[in-house]
């Protein structure tokens, strides 16, 4: 299935610079994130990495449109919920944009990535992030462009 706006509009995004982002990770290899970090010892020393990779290419998408980063203090928060990451890396997520009362204005449902050809768990999941943020982008600046008009 193809990604889906289903909730909401990003009409409120256009024009305010940059946004809060935050990233939520359900599902890695079948297990809770918290399960996952136990399994695989390096989870906490990369994923920091994982974040910087998947936000890097989102804002190299948005090409100024908007700025994902580290702003807690901005009024949305576009939140990327993970729902899943397979053995392959690819990555299944949705996006949800909130409002400075952490209410949901918008969600994208069914935004999906490959991850990587051959490598650890971790490069994998690396590579998954770089396409999935360049596919987070894309729709991100569309929904924008499609929010103007």
């Amino acid at each position: 299935m193809a990604q889906k706006l289903e909730q909401g509009s990003l009409a409120l995004l256009n024009n305010v610079g940059k946004a809060n982002f935050q990233i939520e990770f359900l599902s890695i290899h079948g297990m809770t994130e918290n399960d996952f970090s136990k399994y695989e010892a390096d989870w906490e020393t990369d994923k920091p990495t994982v974040v910087a990779i998947f936000t890097d290419y989102a804002n190299r998408k948005l090409k100024g449109k908007l700025l994902l980063g580290n702003f807690p203090k901005e009024k949305y928060t576009v939140k990327a919920i993970v729902n899943e990451i397979n053995q392959k890396g690819n990555y299944d997520c949705d996006i949800v944009v909130l409002g400075s009362n952490k209410q949901v204005i918008a969600k994208i449902t069914g935004v999906r990535a490959k991850g990587g050809v051959w490598g650890t768990k971790l490069n994998l999941i690396k590579d998954g992030a770089e396409n999935t943020g360049k596919k987070f982008g894309e729709i991100l600046k569309s929904e924008l462009a499609k929010s103007k008009k």
